[in-house]
């Protein structure tokens, strides 16, 4: 019986083995993608890089809804979304300052971030997308591992001659005046989640204070992505980095991919641009130590 039953030639036996394969496959499939797109659940999710599923209609009238009435409530959906789904990921990163009033140069980053422990990766590219040179800034890596050398990041300097006086890499905490003196923020504070932490902590401390004008400024594209605008406004006060802050929410992941911020004289001060975001990559430690990027151990 049991030979007859698994015969190579039984059609049944192919038949019921096919539809125990694709219900196998099924299972750990919607798994290991988080069970994306159950009922109930509004918004996708990302396996690998790549987006399963889609935020449904209901989620993007509700993120307009709070867009236009509650952005910080939006805000924190977002880093609720972010905390719940993403692990890590990699982008390339454009920023461009300007610090104690001069317009630094446009930088572009070829970036990995992973949450646990909170890793960042930055190599600077030396040309843009369309192949003009970059003027590079004083280092050409970084790289951060909150734990990891007292909680200190290790930097490339771009001098081949101060490569060979340091032996290639350089000691500093991300706070120190002088790793301040080119950038408005340090590398511990790098991340998309950590970027809606810090506008929500101002939203709430001008809200607390009776200073928040928010805005529902519509919708654009920022490269091939659909967002949501945010603008905020505060008045002139030394709590505030920014008069108006502009924020585009991709509505398919729910993060910031591009943050301007203006002066009280309306001049733009800092662009901050995330591109080709891929998401739970399962980015290994390994990633996250000096030979992947290129750098000597300290």
């Amino acid at each position: 019986m049991l030979k007859r039953f698994f015969g190579p030639t039984t059609r049944r036996t192919r038949m019921l083995v096919g539809l125990l394969l694709a219900s196998l496959f099924f299972v750990l499939y919607t798994t290991q993608a988080g069970h994306a797109n159950r009922p109930g659940e509004d918004f996708a999710t990302v396996v690998h890089g790549r987006p399963v599923g889609k935020t449904s209609e209901s989620a993007l009238e509700k993120i307009e809804k709070l867009a236009k009435t509650d952005q910080i409530a939006l805000l924190e959906l977002c880093l609720a979304n972010y905390r719940n789904h993403y692990t890590d990921f990699t982008c390339t990163f454009i920023k461009q300052e300007r610090i104690n009033g001069k317009m630094l140069p446009k930088q572009v980053v070829d970036v990995a971030v992973r949450q646990q422990p909170h890793s960042v990766a930055m190599s600077w590219r030396t040309v843009d997308e369309d192949g003009n040179a970059l003027k590079m800034p004083r280092a050409d890596r970084a790289l951060y591992v909150e734990g990891m050398w007292d909680n200190q990041m290790l930097v490339r300097p771009t001098s081949g001659l101060l490569q060979a006086l340091t032996g290639g890499v350089v000691l500093r905490k991300p706070t120190d005046p002088d790793v301040l003196e080119a950038t408005l923020r340090p590398i511990s504070s790098f991340g998309l989640d950590r970027s809606l932490a810090n506008l929500l902590d101002v939203y709430r401390q001008a809200k607390d204070a009776g200073d928040l004008t928010a805005q529902f400024a519509g919708y654009v594209k920022v490269g091939d992505r659909d967002a949501i605008v945010l603008k905020r406004l505060l008045p002139a006060k030394k709590d505030y980095l920014a008069a108006t802050t502009i924020i585009y929410i991709d509505l398919q992941y729910l993060v910031p991919i591009m943050i301007e911020g203006y002066d009280w004289n309306d001049q733009k001060f800092c662009t901050y641009l995330f591109k080709d975001i891929q998401f739970n990559l399962d980015l290994p430690p390994e990633r996250f130590t000096p030979k992947a990027i290129d750098m000597n151990n300290p």
